[in-house]
Protein backbone atom coordinates (compact mmCIF):
# COMPACT_ATOMS: atom_id res chain seq x y z
CA UNK A 1 0.00 0.00 0.00
CA UNK A 2 2.84 2.40 0.81
CA UNK A 3 4.41 1.65 -2.59
CA UNK A 4 1.06 2.27 -4.29
CA UNK A 5 0.58 5.68 -2.69
CA UNK A 6 4.16 6.74 -3.42
CA UNK A 7 4.03 5.56 -7.02
CA UNK A 8 0.70 7.30 -7.63
CA UNK A 9 2.35 10.67 -7.04
CA UNK A 10 -0.22 12.04 -4.60
CA UNK A 11 0.47 15.68 -3.69
CA UNK A 12 1.92 16.27 -0.27
CA UNK A 13 -0.33 19.21 0.56
CA UNK A 14 -3.44 20.13 -1.38
CA UNK A 15 -5.79 23.04 -1.32
CA UNK A 16 -3.63 25.18 0.93
CA UNK A 17 -2.22 27.70 -1.51
CA UNK A 18 -1.97 31.11 0.05
CA UNK A 19 -3.44 30.19 3.40
CA UNK A 20 -0.37 31.32 5.28
CA UNK A 21 -0.88 34.97 4.30
CA UNK A 22 -3.76 35.34 6.69
CA UNK A 23 -2.26 33.13 9.36
CA UNK A 24 -1.63 35.92 11.89
CA UNK A 25 -4.54 38.23 11.24
CA UNK A 26 -7.52 36.25 12.57
CA UNK A 27 -9.48 36.91 15.72
CA UNK A 28 -8.64 35.11 18.96
CA UNK A 29 -10.34 31.75 19.38
CA UNK A 30 -12.62 33.04 22.12
CA UNK A 31 -14.05 35.67 19.75
CA UNK A 32 -14.73 33.27 16.86
CA UNK A 33 -18.45 32.80 17.43
CA UNK A 34 -19.83 32.01 13.94
CA UNK A 35 -19.95 28.27 13.37
CA UNK A 36 -18.67 27.45 16.86
CA UNK A 37 -19.52 24.02 18.21
CA UNK A 38 -21.97 24.25 21.14
CA UNK A 39 -19.73 22.03 23.28
CA UNK A 40 -16.61 24.18 22.79
CA UNK A 41 -15.27 26.11 25.77
CA UNK A 42 -13.18 29.20 25.13
CA UNK A 43 -11.10 28.46 28.23
CA UNK A 44 -10.39 24.85 27.36
CA UNK A 45 -6.73 24.03 26.87
CA UNK A 46 -5.81 21.98 23.78
CA UNK A 47 -4.18 19.33 26.00
CA UNK A 48 -7.26 18.75 28.21
CA UNK A 49 -8.18 15.07 28.30
CA UNK A 50 -11.58 14.01 26.92
CA UNK A 51 -14.29 13.44 29.50
CA UNK A 52 -15.75 10.06 30.50
CA UNK A 53 -18.64 10.39 28.05
CA UNK A 54 -16.14 10.70 25.19
CA UNK A 55 -14.22 7.65 26.41
CA UNK A 56 -17.48 5.67 26.57
CA UNK A 57 -18.39 6.76 23.03
CA UNK A 58 -14.93 5.74 21.84
CA UNK A 59 -15.27 2.27 23.34
CA UNK A 60 -18.67 1.78 21.72
CA UNK A 61 -17.35 2.98 18.38
CA UNK A 62 -14.25 0.78 18.68
CA UNK A 63 -16.46 -2.26 19.26
CA UNK A 64 -18.45 -1.45 16.11
CA UNK A 65 -15.27 -1.08 14.07
CA UNK A 66 -13.80 -4.35 15.39
CA UNK A 67 -16.95 -6.30 14.49
CA UNK A 68 -17.34 -4.81 10.99
CA UNK A 69 -16.21 -6.22 7.67
CA UNK A 70 -13.41 -4.18 6.02
CA UNK A 71 -15.71 -2.41 3.54
CA UNK A 72 -18.23 -1.66 6.29
CA UNK A 73 -15.47 -0.32 8.53
CA UNK A 74 -14.23 1.96 5.74
CA UNK A 75 -17.70 3.40 5.21
CA UNK A 76 -18.23 3.82 8.96
CA UNK A 77 -14.91 5.67 9.20
CA UNK A 78 -15.93 7.99 6.36
CA UNK A 79 -19.18 8.70 8.20
CA UNK A 80 -17.58 9.26 11.62
CA UNK A 81 -14.38 11.07 10.75
CA UNK A 82 -15.14 12.47 7.27
CA UNK A 83 -11.41 13.05 6.88
CA UNK A 84 -11.22 12.43 3.13
CA UNK A 85 -10.13 15.18 0.79
CA UNK A 86 -11.83 16.31 -2.39
CA UNK A 87 -10.67 14.55 -5.56
CA UNK A 88 -10.61 16.17 -9.00
CA UNK A 89 -9.01 15.63 -12.37
CA UNK A 90 -6.37 18.04 -13.55
CA UNK A 91 -5.98 19.83 -16.83
CA UNK A 92 -8.51 21.40 -19.15
CA UNK A 93 -8.66 21.27 -22.97
CA UNK A 94 -7.15 24.28 -24.69
CA UNK A 95 -9.85 24.49 -27.32
CA UNK A 96 -13.08 26.36 -26.75
CA UNK A 97 -15.93 24.61 -24.98
CA UNK A 98 -17.64 22.29 -27.49
CA UNK A 99 -21.30 22.36 -28.36
CA UNK A 100 -23.77 21.00 -25.78
CA UNK A 101 -24.18 17.27 -26.01
CA UNK A 102 -20.61 16.60 -27.13
CA UNK A 103 -19.33 13.25 -25.93
CA UNK A 104 -16.13 12.71 -24.00
CA UNK A 105 -15.38 10.00 -26.54
CA UNK A 106 -15.20 12.52 -29.39
CA UNK A 107 -14.65 15.91 -27.70
CA UNK A 108 -11.57 17.99 -26.87
CA UNK A 109 -8.80 16.25 -24.95
CA UNK A 110 -5.80 17.09 -22.77
CA UNK A 111 -3.60 14.51 -24.47
CA UNK A 112 -0.95 17.14 -25.26
CA UNK A 113 -0.09 17.59 -21.57
CA UNK A 114 -0.58 14.18 -19.97
CA UNK A 115 2.73 12.51 -20.77
CA UNK A 116 5.42 15.17 -21.34
CA UNK A 117 7.96 12.71 -19.95
CA UNK A 118 7.62 10.56 -23.05
CA UNK A 119 7.47 13.30 -25.70
CA UNK A 120 10.69 15.31 -26.09
CA UNK A 121 10.24 19.05 -26.25
CA UNK A 122 12.05 20.76 -29.10
CA UNK A 123 12.33 24.54 -29.26
CA UNK A 124 9.38 24.91 -31.62
CA UNK A 125 7.16 22.75 -29.44
CA UNK A 126 8.21 24.58 -26.29
CA UNK A 127 7.19 27.88 -27.87
CA UNK A 128 3.92 26.41 -29.13
CA UNK A 129 2.89 24.82 -25.82
CA UNK A 130 4.19 27.44 -23.40
CA UNK A 131 1.34 29.34 -21.73
CA UNK A 132 0.94 32.99 -22.52
CA UNK A 133 2.76 35.22 -20.06
CA UNK A 134 0.62 37.75 -18.19
CA UNK A 135 1.20 41.39 -18.87
CA UNK A 136 3.65 43.02 -16.48
CA UNK A 137 2.10 45.04 -13.67
CA UNK A 138 3.81 47.96 -11.97
CA UNK A 139 5.33 46.90 -8.68
CA UNK A 140 6.28 50.31 -7.42
CA UNK A 141 3.95 53.17 -6.60
CA UNK A 142 6.10 55.31 -4.39
CA UNK A 143 6.55 55.54 -0.67
CA UNK A 144 2.89 56.37 -0.06
CA UNK A 145 1.51 53.37 -1.93
CA UNK A 146 -0.89 51.38 0.27
CA UNK A 147 -0.44 47.61 0.44
CA UNK A 148 -3.00 45.63 -1.54
CA UNK A 149 -5.51 43.71 0.57
CA UNK A 150 -6.86 40.40 -0.70
CA UNK A 151 -10.55 40.58 -1.51
CA UNK A 152 -12.94 38.88 0.89
CA UNK A 153 -14.32 36.54 -1.78
CA UNK A 154 -10.83 35.33 -2.60
CA UNK A 155 -10.07 34.68 1.07
CA UNK A 156 -13.33 32.75 1.49
CA UNK A 157 -12.45 30.67 -1.57
CA UNK A 158 -8.96 29.92 -0.22
CA UNK A 159 -10.37 28.88 3.16
CA UNK A 160 -13.09 26.77 1.52
CA UNK A 161 -10.53 24.96 -0.65
CA UNK A 162 -8.40 24.24 2.41
CA UNK A 163 -11.36 22.72 4.27
CA UNK A 164 -12.44 20.64 1.27
CA UNK A 165 -8.91 19.26 0.95
CA UNK A 166 -8.28 18.92 4.71
CA UNK A 167 -11.52 18.74 6.70
CA UNK A 168 -9.61 18.62 10.02
CA UNK A 169 -7.43 21.69 10.59
CA UNK A 170 -5.67 22.03 13.94
CA UNK A 171 -3.52 24.86 15.24
CA UNK A 172 -0.47 22.61 15.64
CA UNK A 173 -1.09 20.55 12.50
CA UNK A 174 0.53 20.91 9.09
CA UNK A 175 -2.18 23.33 7.89
CA UNK A 176 -2.50 25.36 11.08
CA UNK A 177 -1.52 28.58 9.29
CA UNK A 178 -4.93 28.56 7.61
CA UNK A 179 -6.90 28.36 10.86
CA UNK A 180 -6.95 32.14 11.35
CA UNK A 181 -8.30 32.61 7.82
CA UNK A 182 -11.06 30.08 8.52
CA UNK A 183 -11.97 31.92 11.73
CA UNK A 184 -12.02 35.29 9.98
CA UNK A 185 -14.62 34.08 7.49
CA UNK A 186 -16.36 31.50 9.68
CA UNK A 187 -19.79 33.04 9.20
CA UNK A 188 -19.62 33.05 5.40
CA UNK A 189 -18.07 29.59 5.27
CA UNK A 190 -20.67 28.12 7.63
CA UNK A 191 -23.52 29.51 5.53
CA UNK A 192 -22.05 28.54 2.16
CA UNK A 193 -21.23 24.96 3.17
CA UNK A 194 -24.63 24.53 4.84
CA UNK A 195 -26.69 25.77 1.90
CA UNK A 196 -24.62 24.27 -0.91
CA UNK A 197 -23.51 20.90 0.48
CA UNK A 198 -25.36 20.40 3.75
CA UNK A 199 -22.03 20.26 5.62
CA UNK A 200 -21.50 21.61 9.13
CA UNK A 201 -18.47 23.70 10.09
CA UNK A 202 -17.48 23.63 13.76
CA UNK A 203 -14.74 25.67 15.42
CA UNK A 204 -12.99 24.92 18.68
CA UNK A 205 -10.24 26.71 20.57
CA UNK A 206 -7.56 25.06 18.45
CA UNK A 207 -9.30 23.39 15.52
CA UNK A 208 -11.77 23.68 12.67
CA UNK A 209 -13.72 20.73 11.32
CA UNK A 210 -15.84 20.41 8.21
CA UNK A 211 -18.36 17.60 8.78
CA UNK A 212 -18.55 15.66 5.52
CA UNK A 213 -21.11 13.04 4.53
CA UNK A 214 -20.23 9.33 4.19
CA UNK A 215 -18.61 8.54 0.86
CA UNK A 216 -17.83 4.97 -0.28
CA UNK A 217 -14.29 4.22 -1.32
CA UNK A 218 -12.62 6.82 0.91
CA UNK A 219 -10.98 4.86 3.75
CA UNK A 220 -8.34 6.27 6.04
CA UNK A 221 -4.95 5.14 4.68
CA UNK A 222 -3.49 1.94 6.03
CA UNK A 223 -6.27 1.07 8.48
CA UNK A 224 -8.28 -2.14 8.81
CA UNK A 225 -11.17 -2.68 11.28
CA UNK A 226 -8.73 -3.26 14.15
CA UNK A 227 -6.84 -0.11 13.21
CA UNK A 228 -10.02 1.96 13.23
CA UNK A 229 -10.84 0.59 16.68
CA UNK A 230 -7.38 1.56 17.92
CA UNK A 231 -7.82 5.04 16.44
CA UNK A 232 -11.10 5.58 18.28
CA UNK A 233 -9.52 4.55 21.59
CA UNK A 234 -6.41 6.66 20.97
CA UNK A 235 -8.50 9.76 20.26
CA UNK A 236 -10.20 9.33 23.63
CA UNK A 237 -6.90 8.75 25.42
CA UNK A 238 -7.83 5.17 26.31
CA UNK A 239 -4.80 3.88 24.38
CA UNK A 240 -1.42 5.68 24.51
CA UNK A 241 -0.43 6.87 21.02
CA UNK A 242 2.90 5.03 21.33
CA UNK A 243 1.01 1.73 21.67
CA UNK A 244 -1.17 2.35 18.60
CA UNK A 245 -0.43 0.85 15.16
CA UNK A 246 1.91 2.89 12.92
CA UNK A 247 -0.94 4.08 10.66
CA UNK A 248 -2.82 5.39 13.70
CA UNK A 249 0.27 7.18 15.00
CA UNK A 250 0.76 8.79 11.58
CA UNK A 251 -2.82 10.09 11.59
CA UNK A 252 -2.48 11.44 15.12
CA UNK A 253 0.75 13.20 14.16
CA UNK A 254 -0.99 14.74 11.15
CA UNK A 255 -4.18 15.76 12.95
CA UNK A 256 -2.64 16.54 16.39
CA UNK A 257 -6.17 16.51 17.79
CA UNK A 258 -6.93 18.63 20.87
CA UNK A 259 -9.56 17.36 23.29
CA UNK A 260 -12.29 19.45 21.68
CA UNK A 261 -11.65 17.88 18.28
CA UNK A 262 -11.54 14.39 19.77
CA UNK A 263 -14.96 14.99 21.34
CA UNK A 264 -16.23 16.43 18.06
CA UNK A 265 -15.05 13.38 16.11
CA UNK A 266 -16.41 10.79 18.52
CA UNK A 267 -19.73 12.30 19.66
CA UNK A 268 -21.00 14.56 16.85
CA UNK A 269 -24.44 13.77 15.46
CA UNK A 270 -24.62 12.55 11.83
CA UNK A 271 -25.62 14.88 9.03
CA UNK A 272 -29.31 14.81 8.07
CA UNK A 273 -30.39 12.96 4.94
CA UNK A 274 -29.84 14.92 1.74
CA UNK A 275 -32.20 15.44 -1.18
CA UNK A 276 -31.31 14.95 -4.86
CA UNK A 277 -29.84 18.44 -5.31
CA UNK A 278 -27.48 18.25 -2.34
CA UNK A 279 -26.53 14.65 -3.14
CA UNK A 280 -25.49 15.66 -6.66
CA UNK A 281 -23.53 18.66 -5.36
CA UNK A 282 -21.64 16.49 -2.90
CA UNK A 283 -20.68 14.11 -5.70
CA UNK A 284 -19.55 17.01 -7.88
CA UNK A 285 -17.53 18.56 -5.05
CA UNK A 286 -15.84 15.39 -3.81
CA UNK A 287 -15.44 13.03 -6.79
CA UNK A 288 -13.59 13.38 -10.11
CA UNK A 289 -16.48 12.57 -12.45
CA UNK A 290 -20.27 12.28 -12.14
CA UNK A 291 -21.94 10.24 -14.89
CA UNK A 292 -25.68 10.53 -15.47
CA UNK A 293 -25.77 6.74 -15.81
CA UNK A 294 -24.70 6.33 -12.16
CA UNK A 295 -27.36 8.62 -10.65
CA UNK A 296 -30.84 7.90 -9.38
CA UNK A 297 -33.64 9.25 -11.61
CA UNK A 298 -34.29 12.37 -9.50
CA UNK A 299 -30.58 13.13 -9.22
CA UNK A 300 -30.08 12.63 -12.96
CA UNK A 301 -32.97 14.96 -13.76
CA UNK A 302 -31.53 17.67 -11.53
CA UNK A 303 -28.04 17.50 -13.00
CA UNK A 304 -29.31 17.45 -16.59
CA UNK A 305 -31.36 20.57 -15.92
CA UNK A 306 -29.02 22.48 -13.61
CA UNK A 307 -25.46 21.57 -14.65
CA UNK A 308 -24.52 25.13 -15.79
CA UNK A 309 -25.94 26.67 -12.61
CA UNK A 310 -24.14 24.16 -10.41
CA UNK A 311 -20.92 24.87 -12.30
CA UNK A 312 -21.24 28.58 -11.48
CA UNK A 313 -21.77 27.83 -7.79
CA UNK A 314 -18.61 25.74 -7.54
CA UNK A 315 -16.58 28.21 -9.58
CA UNK A 316 -17.55 30.90 -7.08
CA UNK A 317 -16.91 28.87 -3.90
CA UNK A 318 -13.97 26.65 -4.89
CA UNK A 319 -12.56 28.09 -8.11
CA UNK A 320 -13.35 24.92 -10.09
CA UNK A 321 -14.22 24.81 -13.78
CA UNK A 322 -16.83 22.46 -15.22
CA UNK A 323 -16.48 20.05 -18.12
CA UNK A 324 -20.06 19.27 -19.18
CA UNK A 325 -20.40 16.41 -21.64
CA UNK A 326 -23.13 14.14 -22.97
CA UNK A 327 -22.28 11.46 -20.41
CA UNK A 328 -21.92 13.63 -17.31
CA UNK A 329 -20.02 16.41 -15.57
CA UNK A 330 -16.50 16.75 -14.16
CA UNK A 331 -15.29 19.66 -12.04
CA UNK A 332 -11.64 20.42 -12.77
CA UNK A 333 -9.13 22.32 -10.66
CA UNK A 334 -7.05 24.64 -12.88
CA UNK A 335 -4.38 24.76 -10.15
CA UNK A 336 -4.12 20.93 -9.98
CA UNK A 337 -4.16 21.19 -6.17
CA UNK A 338 -7.63 20.27 -4.91
CA UNK A 339 -7.20 16.51 -5.03
CA UNK A 340 -5.86 13.77 -2.79
CA UNK A 341 -4.63 11.83 -5.85
CA UNK A 342 -2.55 13.31 -8.65
CA UNK A 343 -3.66 12.37 -12.16
CA UNK A 344 -1.84 13.37 -14.32
CA UNK A 345 1.08 12.95 -11.95
CA UNK A 346 4.78 12.16 -11.81
CA UNK A 347 4.65 8.74 -10.14
CA UNK A 348 4.98 5.35 -11.78
CA UNK A 349 1.30 4.47 -11.34
CA UNK A 350 0.02 7.83 -12.59
CA UNK A 351 2.15 7.66 -15.73
CA UNK A 352 1.36 4.03 -16.49
CA UNK A 353 -2.35 4.39 -15.74
CA UNK A 354 -2.77 7.31 -18.15
CA UNK A 355 -0.85 5.52 -20.88
CA UNK A 356 -3.03 2.46 -20.30
CA UNK A 357 -6.20 4.55 -20.52
CA UNK A 358 -4.94 6.30 -23.66
CA UNK A 359 -4.24 3.07 -25.53
CA UNK A 360 -7.45 1.38 -24.40
CA UNK A 361 -9.45 4.37 -25.65
CA UNK A 362 -7.74 4.21 -29.03
CA UNK A 363 -8.61 0.50 -29.29
CA UNK A 364 -12.17 0.63 -27.94
CA UNK A 365 -13.53 4.11 -28.66
CA UNK A 366 -17.17 3.76 -29.84
CA UNK A 367 -17.71 4.82 -33.44
CA UNK A 368 -20.99 5.52 -35.17
CA UNK A 369 -23.22 5.16 -32.10
CA UNK A 370 -26.38 7.25 -31.97
CA UNK A 371 -25.92 8.00 -28.27
CA UNK A 372 -22.65 8.32 -26.42
CA UNK A 373 -22.29 5.28 -24.13
CA UNK A 374 -21.08 5.92 -20.58
CA UNK A 375 -18.62 3.01 -20.76
CA UNK A 376 -17.41 0.08 -22.86
CA UNK A 377 -16.36 -3.39 -21.77
CA UNK A 378 -12.63 -4.10 -21.94
CA UNK A 379 -11.45 -7.59 -22.93
CA UNK A 380 -9.29 -8.92 -20.13
CA UNK A 381 -6.50 -10.00 -22.45
CA UNK A 382 -6.34 -6.50 -23.93
CA UNK A 383 -5.47 -5.04 -20.51
CA UNK A 384 -2.62 -7.50 -20.01
CA UNK A 385 -1.25 -7.03 -23.51
CA UNK A 386 -1.47 -3.24 -23.41
CA UNK A 387 0.17 -2.97 -20.00
CA UNK A 388 2.92 -5.32 -21.14
CA UNK A 389 3.57 -3.16 -24.21
CA UNK A 390 3.67 0.00 -22.08
CA UNK A 391 6.09 -1.58 -19.65
CA UNK A 392 8.38 -2.69 -22.49
CA UNK A 393 8.26 0.76 -24.12
CA UNK A 394 8.73 3.00 -21.09
CA UNK A 395 9.46 1.04 -17.92
CA UNK A 396 13.25 1.11 -17.88
CA UNK A 397 13.79 4.42 -19.71
CA UNK A 398 11.36 6.28 -17.42
CA UNK A 399 12.83 4.80 -14.26
CA UNK A 400 9.61 3.19 -13.10
CA UNK A 401 9.35 1.35 -9.80
CA UNK A 402 11.41 -1.83 -10.07
CA UNK A 403 8.96 -3.75 -7.90
CA UNK A 404 6.15 -3.10 -10.34
CA UNK A 405 8.30 -4.03 -13.33
CA UNK A 406 9.03 -7.36 -11.65
CA UNK A 407 5.39 -8.01 -10.65
CA UNK A 408 3.05 -7.17 -13.53
CA UNK A 409 0.06 -8.65 -11.70
CA UNK A 410 0.48 -6.08 -8.91
CA UNK A 411 1.17 -3.39 -11.52
CA UNK A 412 -2.09 -4.20 -13.30
CA UNK A 413 -4.06 -4.31 -10.04
CA UNK A 414 -2.81 -0.95 -8.78
CA UNK A 415 -2.98 0.85 -12.15
CA UNK A 416 -6.61 -0.22 -12.63
CA UNK A 417 -7.36 0.72 -9.03
CA UNK A 418 -6.00 4.23 -9.64
CA UNK A 419 -8.11 4.60 -12.79
CA UNK A 420 -11.10 3.38 -10.78
CA UNK A 421 -10.52 5.87 -7.96
CA UNK A 422 -10.25 8.68 -10.52
CA UNK A 423 -13.50 7.70 -12.26
CA UNK A 424 -11.92 6.57 -15.53
CA UNK A 425 -12.56 2.83 -15.15
CA UNK A 426 -14.86 0.61 -13.11
CA UNK A 427 -14.90 -3.08 -12.21
CA UNK A 428 -17.67 -5.19 -13.74
CA UNK A 429 -17.60 -8.62 -12.19
CA UNK A 430 -14.38 -10.28 -13.30
CA UNK A 431 -13.70 -7.75 -16.05
CA UNK A 432 -13.47 -3.97 -16.36
CA UNK A 433 -15.32 -1.06 -17.94
CA UNK A 434 -13.54 1.85 -19.59
CA UNK A 435 -15.56 4.97 -18.80
CA UNK A 436 -16.10 7.82 -21.23
CA UNK A 437 -14.01 10.44 -19.33
CA UNK A 438 -10.90 8.35 -20.00
CA UNK A 439 -11.06 9.62 -23.59
CA UNK A 440 -10.02 13.10 -22.45
CA UNK A 441 -6.49 11.70 -22.03
CA UNK A 442 -6.25 10.10 -25.48
CA UNK A 443 -5.66 11.75 -28.86
CA UNK A 444 -8.85 13.29 -30.16
CA UNK A 445 -10.88 11.08 -32.46
CA UNK A 446 -10.51 11.88 -36.14
CA UNK A 447 -13.83 12.56 -37.90
CA UNK A 448 -15.11 9.71 -40.02
CA UNK A 449 -14.76 10.36 -43.78
CA UNK A 450 -18.03 10.31 -45.69
CA UNK A 451 -18.93 6.90 -47.06
CA UNK A 452 -18.21 6.63 -50.75
CA UNK A 453 -19.45 4.32 -53.46
CA UNK A 454 -16.35 3.98 -55.61
CA UNK A 455 -14.16 0.95 -56.05
CA UNK A 456 -11.60 2.26 -53.53
CA UNK A 457 -14.15 2.98 -50.79
CA UNK A 458 -13.37 1.31 -47.49
CA UNK A 459 -16.14 -0.66 -45.80
CA UNK A 460 -17.59 0.66 -42.57
CA UNK A 461 -15.76 -0.80 -39.58
CA UNK A 462 -18.01 -1.71 -36.65
CA UNK A 463 -17.22 -0.17 -33.28
CA UNK A 464 -14.69 -2.12 -31.28
CA UNK A 465 -15.66 -3.20 -27.82
CA UNK A 466 -19.10 -3.84 -26.42
CA UNK A 467 -21.04 -0.75 -25.43
CA UNK A 468 -22.58 -0.49 -21.99
CA UNK A 469 -26.19 0.55 -22.53
CA UNK A 470 -27.66 3.45 -20.66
Amino acid sequence: MERQRAAAGAPAATGGTGTGRGGRSGRPAAQARPGEHPDDRSGERPDDRPGPEVVAAAEELAARFAAAEPAEADLLAAAVFGAYGARHLGGAPRSVEPAPGTSWWHGPTVHHSTSPLFRPLGYRRIRREAPAQPAARPTGGGRHRKPERPDAAGEVRTAARLLMAHPLVTADGPHGAGLALIRRHAGALTERFRTLLGYRLTLGPAHARLHKAPLPGRPLPGLDPAGYAALARALAGAVPPAAAPPAVRALLDDWRPPAALAADLLTASPLPAAGPEVTVRRLLAETPVVLYHDLAPAERAHLLAAAPAEAERFADLLGLTAEIRAEGVALLDPADELTDLALPGPGTLAQAALLLAERLVEDLRPVGTDEAPPAVLVPDALIDGTLGDITDDYGMSAGWDAGYLADLAAFRRDALDLLHRMGLAAPAGRTWLLRAPAARYAPRAEPEPPAGGGRHSRPNVPAQGRVLSR
